[in-house]
């Protein structure tokens, strides 16, 4: 055995002096020996008596690892989600979860920048408090936002009595180690920290970003996504570890989609180029898509210079215009409605409308105006007295799309659910996470690979067994986003809805003749994981279950469609678990023929049994039933596909010709073959049927050697009317 080293360190919530030596100097199998040296009042020390060496027991910890004598990092959850104005504590903020399981002796440190030098990181030294402001390396008085992940609080109100003598004794531990050890659960063995930031702090202080990513909700309000990086780091005190810390690290990164109040984010307006010789700035105010169906937006500027925009001038040959380059053949009409009758920097409101419909105008608008300066010595008139300068152009963003937490957290049952481009990934036991690999873009002829995995912290032990029942697809009408509300009678992706522009139930496990095997023509070749021989990797996974499906048909729309993808899946403990067949579908499909004066009965009827049948599945889906559900975007990207992207495949499966001109040239070339073809047919039918009657009538001279009176007939070729040719 290593000879006995003293332990002389000290952390920003413990020390290796205090009458209490805490839990992460030692770990199962440690050897420990205290000292104590007895001081006198005015000082002056005594003898230092040193305790036998005690063994920490191996067996009888209160927390062991999964696999005895192992030391490594287990999986962790983080969760960022938006509290809402009816929140009574933490109105309108966002709040962020880690949970993470404990092992006797380990030390959990979570913070939003990255974690190194622990000897430094976990000393009381200052750096700590300047480099980790969103962790839980603070205090409750070290904390410069508003809320830490530790707070002023010894005790976890949620837990009663002691699991150990002296538990919460601020004499025998110290305060501040009972305010870090609140958020551990003794009898779970889990640790839970919370905390809540707005906004302006996960941007300035834990160094977190936010982006459009190119999507724009509409004018007033933004498409927009937070990313809060999350560093995860399962400390063990190591009298041979470096700086006398062992540490295993994880990272992931946290996602928040939700609206933001363009008015607020584009606080400065949209601003003209940098490089542009004269400056301004556009102010979106509202969109609205008229009787007609044309895009009518309307917008107010600001000239930062001594003049104003104008739409035309006779002393210049432009005119301010308005064009998208990702709609080259939309035109607009725009039209100034009323300017401040000054020079000096006036606010000017105007209006764009497409000149027609299109069925999606999401794309990047450019807005060139012409700006028109005047001398500082002129009063204002109408018309205007101004010299036209070269235009200034502005960008905006135009998205018809709606955004929400699409499956409340009761109907997911503690599932995460995944969409991966890589196989590799799909297969995996999940223990590194997912990372970025999770929000990529599909291109055509991807495979999509889905997962749904019950929360690693929480089927610890393998003691959960996830199966999926159904796996639905489907696209919104007109931007809208599928949400599973059945209390707002919104069941996503589940029943028809006019708000659906297509849907298809693409998985079902226990009525497989029910699914959907392709869109108009392209297949969706979707598999279960189970149905999958290369998958068996995945399936041996109890908490996991999968399932695989082409990118190829959903491409079969025009660009600017958004796939949404719903699962049904069961969570049950393995005692109660069985991976055989499912529960019967309640969905069924029928064809039938029937009378047009039967037509309207026989929908009613129709549109009933659905309903109710929709009705029957939202009920079985909650906790009670050990059934979730969760629906997530599937990201397409359509930079590299192969068709044309102003093609639609229809609900027929049709594709019109008129919306492709090099298939006009190919059906044309087609025609001419076919017409040249069917011409020859003809031809060689005539000519043999010519030559079979000069041979009857040869044989009519002859004599007949039969006895029979039938006439002799040829078949010939009957057309629509009957008549014989």
């Amino acid at each position: 055995t290593s000879p006995m080293r003293e332990v002389d360190f000290n952390t920003f919530f413990t020390s290796s002096k205090l009458i209490t030596l805490d839990s992460i100097y030692f770990q199962a199998g440690s050897r420990v020996q205290c000292s104590a040296r007895a001081v006198n009042s005015n000082g002056d020390e005594g003898l230092e008596l040193t305790s036998s060496i005690v063994t920490i027991s191996i067996e009888e910890g209160m927390c062991q690892p999964r696999v005895v004598g192992t030391v490594g990092a287990e999986p962790f959850s983080a969760k960022l989600r938006y509290t809402g104005a009816e929140d009574p504590d933490h109105p309108n903020l966002i709040k962020l979860t880690v949970t993470m399981p404990h092992i006797d002796g380990m030390l959990p440190v979570v913070s939003t920048r990255p974690l190194s030098n622990f000897e430094l990181t976990l000393s009381p030294d200052g750096t700590r408090v300047g480099n980790h402001r969103c962790s839980n390396l603070l205090d409750f008085n070290e904390v410069k936002t508003r809320y830490g992940f530790l707070t002023d609080a010894t005790k976890n109100p949620e837990v009663i009595g002691e699991t150990s003598p002296y538990q919460y004794s601020p004499g025998l531990r110290g305060s501040s180690t009972l305010r870090f050890y609140r958020n551990l659960n003794l009898e779970a063995c889990l640790w839970e920290f919370v905390s809540y930031y707005d906004m302006s702090e996960l941007l300035t202080d834990c160094g977190g970003t936010i982006g459009t990513d190119g999507q724009v909700l509409n004018l007033v309000q933004s498409y927009v996504t937070l990313r809060v990086p999350l560093h995860v780091s399962y400390v063990f005190h190591s009298p041979v570890g470096a700086g006398g810390w062992q540490h295993f690290d994880l990272q992931s990164e946290l996602r928040l989609t939700f609206v933001y109040d363009t008015a607020i984010l584009w606080k400065d307006g949209i601003g003209s180029p940098p490089e542009a010789e004269l400056q301004g700035a556009l102010y979106p105010t509202s969109m609205r898509i008229n009787e007609q169906g044309r895009l009518v937006v309307n917008f107010k500027t600001e000239a930062r210079f001594r003049g104003l925009f104008v739409t035309t001038h006779s002393a210049s040959s432009l005119s301010s215009m308005v064009m998208c380059a990702d709609h080259p053949g939309l035109t607009f009409t725009l039209s100034l409605v009323r300017s401040e009758p000054t020079y000096n920097q006036p606010t000017q409101q105007w209006t764009f409308v497409s000149d027609f419909a299109v069925r999606d105008y999401s794309g990047t608008y450019t807005v060139k105006l012409i700006p028109c300066t005047s001398s500082p010595s002129l009063e204002y008139s109408i018309p205007p007295v101004c010299n036209p300068r070269e235009p200034i152009t502005f960008d905006i963003d135009i998205r018809f799309q709606q955004v929400s937490d699409p499956v409340a957290a009761e109907f997911s049952l503690n599932t995460q659910m995944f969409l991966l481009s890589k196989k590799a990934l799909w297969l995996s036991d999940g223990s590194m996470g997912f990372g970025q690999e999770s929000d990529t873009a599909f291109t055509e002829g991807d495979i999509i690979y889905g997962r749904v995995m019950v929360d690693p912290v929480q089927n610890l032990g393998d003691s959960f067994i996830c199966n999926i029942e159904k796996v639905f697809l489907c696209t919104g009408a007109d931007g809208y986003v599928p949400k599973y509300n059945p209390t707002n009678f919104e069941f996503g992706c589940l029943a028809d809805s006019p708000s659906l522009l297509y849907r298809f139930k693409i998985i079902d496990k226990a009525q497989p003749e029910t699914q959907a095997r392709h869109f108009g023509n392209v297949e969706f070749n979707a598999r279960l994981a189970v149905d999958d021989p290369e998958a068996l990797p995945l399936v041996r996974q109890p908490g996991s279950d999968g399932f695989r499906i082409d990118s190829t048909a959903m491409f079969q729309v025009s660009t600017g469609r958004e796939w949404y993808i719903h699962t049904i899946y069961t969570v049950r403990s393995r005692e109660n678990a069985n991976r055989g067949i499912g529960k019967r579908s309640l969905e069924y499909q029928y064809s039938s023929l029937v009378h047009s004066s039967e037509l309207s009965s026989v929908a009613r009827s129709r549109s009933k049994r659905a309903a109710r049948g929709v009705q029957e599945v939202a009920e079985e889906i909650g906790l009670e039933n050990s059934r979730g559900t969760n629906i997530l975007h599937i990201a397409l990207d359509h930079s590299s596909k192969k068709q044309n992207p102003d093609r639609e495949v229809f609900a027929n499966g049709i594709i019109p010709r008129e919306l492709n001109s090099k298939d006009d040239e190919d059906n044309l070339v087609t025609i001419v073959g076919g017409l040249a073809g069917l011409v020859l047919t003809i031809c060689l039918i005539v000519i043999i049927v010519l030559l079979v009657r000069s041979k009857q009538k040869s044989k009519k001279e002859a004599p007949q050697g039969s006895s029979s009176t039938e006439p002799m007939m040829s078949h010939g070729y009957h057309s629509q009317d009957n008549s014989e040719v």
